[in-house]
């Protein structure tokens, strides 16, 4: 793997992870109130969406590198 095909990968990482801490929204649990599943709003749905799309584009990218080195 070559060091272009490994950033791309890191970078499908990170922005994957930075996709799912998004849906999560890092609130919740027994202190916050009582419990219950939040409804995103329709742009936070849009970002997550197009985070997530970046994500495969890059690892998409990085598997296609990959394989013209080989």
């Amino acid at each position: 793997m070559t060091t272009r095909s490994r950033s791309a990968a890191v970078a499908a990482t990170v922005l994957l992870c930075a996709a799912l801490a998004t849906g999560c929204g890092g609130k919740g649990g027994a202190a916050d109130g009582p419990a219950g599943t939040p409804t995103p709003s329709g742009s936070q749905l849009s970002h997550l969406d197009k985070v997530v799309g970046d994500a495969e584009s890059a690892a998409n990218t990085a598997e296609s590198d990959a394989a013209s080195d080989n």
